[in-house]
């Protein structure tokens, strides 16, 4: 008896652990399946323009000089910061990776020039989603809206994960000197805990390809390390001129957004098959057809889904990934220990069940 009470507290503490992170992060989900109205106009400029400005603000806020000693009382005077690495990307995340939600995911979502359709919870594919399966996303209601950039629709989100999600690629990879693999098992990891199965229910292969694009980004500021998409060498961003961080070319989102960023193309997975049940009830059409294959090769295996919506499987599941995250935690998980996350999991699971069960019998008394 006492064994299942400490058991019912155990899954309780977990499912509200989870539900605290995923309001605090607020996680989205983007319905790009429901399409009503006209064809957007492309918000490729606008959203260049405001990338390009970001990074004359990062470099030149870089390049502020620093403070010395004072040699005399009273006076402080300055000496050039140099092109100090540190300093740069730390201007730039300042001005491009907020966490939570991305700066040009905000302008995205607010700029006048910008055309958005925006889909509410209630009229999405998620609207019978439960708040027990989806705490996050039905509990904010927070749904991205959808844009057009250059010739493909993506949600605002994508935004937000390219940039700050991809830092943290970036920084997961020592700036991608261990190669990406680190980075790609981050994103797995976050996007079957607090971005994506966990919260929302909802496995985002377009969020994985957005944040992976921003690894490409991240690495192109000084590009350091060849492209990890291509192998080639690439021109940078920015390069140091004379002790000073200096643009030398300027920023396209279409050297790095295609087809596999539309989540009606790259389709999701779900963290149950009642998840899924409740979506294709209302008959999305997945184009999974359209995926660009040759453009990400092996890649493809772990960032596109070719095979349309179904349930995440063994594979990602978070104590999964998590065993394969160990080079970079601080500690070992044993057999033993892996075994009862999955246990903890599985019987949150059934929690949750029983919790969305009781709340559908509630509707129909």
């Amino acid at each position: 008896m006492m064994a299942a009470v400490f058991a019912t507290v155990a899954i309780m503490r977990i499912f509200l652990f989870l539900l605290t992170l995923s309001l605090a992060v607020e996680a989205a989900e983007v319905d790009q399946f429901t399409r009503v109205g006209p064809e957007l106009a492309d918000a490729l400029p606008q959203l260049n323009r405001a990338v390009n400005q970001a990074l004359a603000e990062s470099v030149a806020r870089a390049n502020q000089p620093l403070p010395q000693a004072p040699k005399r009382r009273h006076r402080f005077p300055r000496q050039s910061a140099g092109c100090q690495t540190s300093r740069l990307y730390s201007a730039m995340s300042w001005n491009l990776a907020r966490p939570v939600i991305g700066q040009i995911e905000s302008f995205a979502e607010k700029a006048a020039d910008i055309e958005r359709r925006t889909i509410p919870l209630n009229q999405s594919v998620y609207r019978d989603f439960l708040w027990p399966q989806s705490p996050s996303l039905v509990l904010s209601e927070r749904m991205a809206a959808v844009i057009r950039v250059g010739n493909t629709e993506i949600g605002t989100d994508k935004l937000g994960h390219f940039f700050t999600e991809g830092f943290s690629y970036f920084n997961a990879t020592d700036y991608l000197r261990s190669g990406p693999e680190q980075g790609l098992l981050f994103g797995e990891w976050s996007e079957s805990v607090y971005f994506g199965a966990q919260t929302t229910g909802v496995y985002s292969f377009a969020d994985l390809v957005a944040n992976f694009n921003g690894l490409r980004f991240w690495n192109r500021v000084l590009a350091r390390q060849p492209d990890p998409l291509t192998g080639l060498e690439v021109q940078p961003y920015v390069e140091c001129n004379h002790g000073q961080w200096v643009l030398s070319r300027s920023f396209s989102w279409l050297d790095y957004v295609d087809a596999a960023w539309d989540e009606s193309r790259n389709c999701s997975l779900f963290r149950t098959l009642d998840l899924l049940s409740r979506v294709m009830s209302h008959a999305p059409e997945c184009r999974a057809d359209e995926l660009p294959l040759a453009r990400y090769g092996d890649y493809g295996l772990r960032l596109l889904n070719t095979s349309g919506p179904a349930v995440l499987p063994e594979h990602l599941q978070p104590e999964v990934i998590l065993a394969q995250r160990q080079p970079v935690i601080e500690w070992r998980l044993s057999a033993e220990m892996i075994e009862h996350l999955r246990s903890l999991r599985e019987k949150l699971e059934q929690w949750r069940t029983t919790q969305a069960q009781q709340l559908l019998d509630d509707q129909y008394e």
